[in-house]
């Protein structure tokens, strides 16, 4: 579930992250474990997973940078998939829930509409759920390293079972935050805020995202020189994007509910390719060969196209 960062011979700790080097100061304090580090996520990734969780606020911004704990029921929202460190490395939730009930312990996380993650990246200004779990609650500390390096400390009482806690991504930069109750000290989360976020595709205007909805008039099929195959195993009913425009939905408009649904393109040239599962967005650009068939696997869950 974890690792502490390598030390080499000579005493020397290894090269670390921003991220990470954050983390390990409050290590440095004897506060919370190092950070599990890697490379960031693709931007293909981030286009796809990070956008549920985070929303935009319809009115002012709130006043306060992190509010106090809400009670929260994990039944109500329980997630698909846990992502744990810097690389997102997934875990379904059947299994960390068996690991989590054997090893108890505090827990801090990003909540998103389907999964958790212990990283984010997310644009100024936005807003973030954190879901903060101990099986006793109780008064305890709310730690943030924030961009400018600056350690603060907050007290709040924690609800026993799951605490539901409002972030306002206020400052560009890293945010490193973990809790502390009676002395048990929860793993760490970092939160990226970037100046702005460009989304490929459209987002809800509030948390939780809601369903894309296909415009009421029908688009014609994407047309050109070049056939294209989607191809899903597990997916079925699901939207398809190219270069930003809706073109069809798998299993509709006479199309086989089997997974597949083609199209054509332009060849010779790079497209933006995008399919909607009702829950996750899974974009790509890629360059089609003028004439070849080009076949697209992807899966749900994945992210990524395989």
């Amino acid at each position: 579930m974890g690792c502490v960062l390598a030390i080499n011979g000579g005493g020397v700790g290894v090269e670390m992250l921003p991220g990470e080097a954050r983390a390990e100061k409050l290590f440095e304090k004897g506060i919370g474990q190092p950070w599990v580090g890697g490379n960031p996520p693709s931007s293909s990734i981030y286009d796809s997973i990070y956008s549920q969780y985070f929303w935009s606020y319809k009115g002012s911004a709130p006043k306060k940078h992190i509010e106090s704990p809400k009670k929260h029921v994990i039944v109500d929202s329980t997630p698909t998939t846990v992502y744990f460190s810097y690389q997102m490395q997934a875990m379904p939730y059947s299994q960390y829930q068996s690991y989590a009930t054997y090893t108890g312990g505090n827990s801090l996380w990003i909540q998103g509409s389907s999964s958790w993650s212990q990283y984010a990246k997310v644009p100024q200004g936005s807003g973030l759920s954190l879901l903060a779990t101990s099986s006793a609650g109780g008064n305890g500390h709310l730690y943030e390293i924030n961009p400018d390096g600056k350690l603060s400390k907050q007290s709040f009482y924690f609800f026993p079972g799951s605490s539901q806690i409002d972030f306002y991504a206020d400052k560009i930069g890293q945010h490193v935050l973990l809790f502390i109750i009676g002395g048990q000290v929860s793993n760490a989360i970092v939160i990226d805020v970037t100046a702005s976020y460009p989304p490929s595709y459209p987002t809800a205007p509030s948390y939780p995202p809601a369903q894309i909805i296909p415009p009421a008039t029908t688009t014609p099929t994407a047309t050109g020189d070049t056939p294209v195959t989607i191809v899903s195993q597990g997916m079925r009913g699901y939207q398809v994007f190219l270069d930003g425009n809706y073109i069809g939905k798998e299993g509709t408009g006479g199309d086989a509910l089997d997974g597949r649904f083609s199209f054509s393109v332009v060849g010779g040239r790079s497209h933006d390719v995008r399919v909607y599962d009702g829950q996750f967005n899974y974009p790509k650009t890629m360059f089609f060969t003028r004439g070849v068939q080009k076949i697209i696997y992807v899966e749900p869950g994945t992210a990524v196209y395989i």
